[in-house]
């Protein structure tokens, strides 16, 4: 694979394993169901980490694995996808992170569980031990998973690089007293709501929180909108972009990382904020029609031939 001569980018957080469970017949609590079981690599880190190779971008992921069958899976996973992860921690007895979703007959989740106690070994002992990683890197990726000491320690030191995905409201409030010391964070509309303490219900209220964000210190927001494409905003201005929408939905699950993974790229490469958001975009869209989290089909020409269909449409 013909990687990019512009360095590397870390990522720190979450690997785990993905169950998702499909009834295939109208829920009934209380009773078992017949139901289709699939089981994948997943994590956001770990995901962006997969879309960032795919693109070309040198990785190196700092993260924790139980030694079970589980860890070795997610092992041979992140090497088979070129992600480097030599520096990760192998921890006996401990159990790999696990997230387990069980859907209706209509693909609506009605509970996910998520088993991340691994985490707790990215503790700032370890982050220390590979600091070289950590300074080496052009840009830093990490997810709210990590402890607030690893938290902490890694906003106090490399925040001036560092790029967070909110990942949910519930860790969107876990990340909100950093937020003003991060360079970069990719919120949807409810995180943001929940970083900023304003509800985001329109063009304006959006702009209201961004503006309070970046008031507090954070350099770029870039919020992901769905169908309606993407919000950035930094000191200097503001910008709603968009491309055609996708109507073709076979999977929502890590566009978000897919959209993020393509804001990276674009800023390791040196393109245009147009360009990088077109790139995003593309990557969102490619990953919605894909069964899998992150899309067997990515590559920075896949991407580039969505956006010129997409304007062809247009």
């Amino acid at each position: 694979m013909n990687k990019n001569n512009h360095g590397y980018i870390a990522g720190i957080g979450a690997a785990n394993v993905d169950i998702y469970g499909k009834s295939a017949v109208p829920v009934r609590m209380g009773t078992d169901h017949p139901a289709e079981i699939t089981t994948g690599c997943g994590g956001v880190t770990r995901n962006i980490m997969d879309d960032l190779s795919r693109l070309d971008v040198p990785v190196r992921f700092l993260t924790a694995f139980g030694n079970d069958s589980y860890g070795d899976l997610l092992r041979r996973n992140c090497e088979e996808c070129g992600i480097d992860i030599s520096a990760a921690k192998i921890v006996p007895g401990a159990s790999t992170g696990v997230f387990m979703q069980v859907q209706d007959e209509h693909n609506d989740m009605l509970i996910a569980l998520c088993d991340m106690r691994i985490m707790e070994q990215i503790d700032p002992a370890y982050l220390q031990e590979h600091e070289d990683i950590l300074e080496g890197a052009e840009l830093i990726v990490m997810d709210p998973s990590l402890t607030e000491e690893s938290l902490e320690y890694l906003v106090s030191r490399y925040g001036n690089k560092i790029f967070v995905d909110p990942v949910s409201d519930l860790y969107a409030a876990k990340i909100r007293p950093y937020a003003g010391r991060i360079f970069a964070m990719k919120p949807n509309r409810t995180e943001l709501s929940v970083l900023s303490g304003i509800t985001v219900k329109d063009e304006a209220s959006l702009i209201e929180a961004g503006k309070h964000l970046l008031s507090e210190g954070l350099q770029q927001l870039y919020v992901s909108l769905g169908r309606d494409g993407c919000f950035y905003m930094d000191r200097e201005r503001y910008l709603k972009h968009s491309l055609h929408a996708e109507d073709s939905m076979v999977n929502a699950s890590g566009a978000g990382d897919s959209f993020f993974a393509g804001i990276l790229c674009g800023r390791m490469n040196g393109s245009s904020l147009e360009d990088t958001l077109d790139l995003a975009l593309a990557a969102g869209i490619l990953a919605v029609r894909s069964p899998a989290a992150v899309s067997e089909d990515l590559s920075v020409a896949r991407l580039k031939q969505i956006i010129e269909e997409v304007r062809h449409e247009c």
